[in-house]
């Protein structure tokens, strides 16, 4: 094992070597010159040939795409997360990774080494494919559950029929009534397959979305909503490029959005909430707590805050984007009240904005999670 680099400040390897994640320190040309311990044990010590690991052993069927981020990141020193490839070991075990490139630069020797840091995701993996089988076998399902009402009525209208020809009316009236209690429960068969319906198209639109999962679903609404409130301030696609469709904005806008998701579902953790499907359009809509609406608000500007710190900007009295100055980089209790109540406002729209995509917040049980 290589020891950390000379002349850089990142993470101590002695720390990252204990992490249940690959981690990876390359040189800008891809040549891995540290790694610890999880990769080591997987890839079994040396690249092939006795030479140092390098993207194009890890990734030999996409090694310039993966190269090509490398340069991204060195470039703009944005970093690059939810890259999905496969990967195959020493001993031809095959395990799919989702890692997150990111450049560490030292000012004082104008130097910089990248990190590349990967999860192994091949049990999420497994889990889609398991999810997709079983959403076949739902549609099948759900396929003859739409055809039993209709074979069931068929033989019982005859019956129903048969008992006009009957001289005996009090046993041919019994018979009605026993047809009529069976065509009741055919009717709620019918309902079933008509509320299994709803949750089949729901899922077939809305959850499709791959190992991203309702993370990426949660993102797009937000990006919809976004949009909307653009529009409505007289902004356009050409005056504000993050306008765009979602299947058309740049991976760095994309990958923004899904972490706001992300810290969205944390918080709502904190207050001991989660998100779940909803296949009633008439349930009324969860409410936030006024103390939890000022949770989330103060926490949502701190984390927003802090984005922006690492990002190179500064406090100003005049805003000025092109310089990196914000008038509103200062602790929550130092804002201005009307830029408070916008932050309000946007935790108190989160639950109308889930229902757009059939989610909703709900409460979980006390000392169950």
């Amino acid at each position: 094992m290589i020891k950390q680099p000379t002349g850089t400040t990142g993470p101590s390897t002695d720390a990252l070597d204990g992490v249940s994640e690959w981690v990876l320190i390359l040189k800008p040309e891809g040549i891995v010159e540290w790694s610890n311990r999880a990769f080591n044990e997987f890839m079994g010590g040396q690249a092939p040939g006795g030479t140092q690991w390098n993207i194009r052993h890890l990734f030999p069927a996409d090694s310039e795409r993966v190269m090509d981020d490398i340069r991204d990141v060195i470039g703009t020193g944005q970093l690059r997360s939810g890259i999905i490839h496969p990967v195959q070991g020493i001993d031809g075990e095959r395990k799919v990774i989702r890692y997150t490139v990111l450049r560490h630069k030292d000012p004082a020797l104008d130097t910089c080494v990248i990190y590349l840091y990967g999860l192994d995701i091949t049990d999420t993996i497994e889990m889609e494919e398991l999810k997709k089988t079983a959403f076949s076998q739902i549609e099948k399902n759900i396929e003859q559950f739409a055809i039993l009402g209709d074979h069931l009525r068929n033989p019982l209208t005859a019956i129903v029929g048969l008992c006009d020809l009957l001289e005996e009316r009090e046993i041919a009236e019994k018979i009605q009534a026993r047809a009529r209690e069976i065509d009741d429960l055919i009717t709620q068969i019918d309902r079933g397959w008509i509320d299994s319906e709803k949750v089949r198209n729901i899922i077939r639109k809305y959850y499709d979305i791959g190992a991203a999962g309702t993370h990426e679903l949660v993102a797009r609404a937000i990006h919809e909503e976004y949009i909307a409130l653009q529009k409505k301030a007289g902004e356009t696609p050409e005056t504000n490029l993050s306008m765009r469709p979602w299947d058309e904005l740049p991976r760095r806008l994309k990958e923004s959005n899904l972490r706001q998701v992300e810290d969205i579902w944390r918080a709502f953790h904190t207050i001991n909430c989660s998100i779940a499907l909803s296949t009633d359009s008439r349930e009324p809509l969860f409410a936030f707590t006024e103390s939890e609406v000022e949770f989330l608000s103060e926490r949502e500007h701190e984390q927003w805050m802090a984005e922006r710190l690492k990002k190179g900007w500064v406090y100003g009295r005049v805003r000025d984007d092109q310089q990196k100055i914000h008038n509103c980089i200062i602790p929550w209790d130092q804002l201005p009240e009307v830029e408070r109540e916008k932050d309000r406002n946007a935790v108190r729209a989160l639950p109308a904005i889930l229902a757009k995509v059939y989610l909703k917040i709900i409460r979980l049980e006390q000392g169950k999670y």
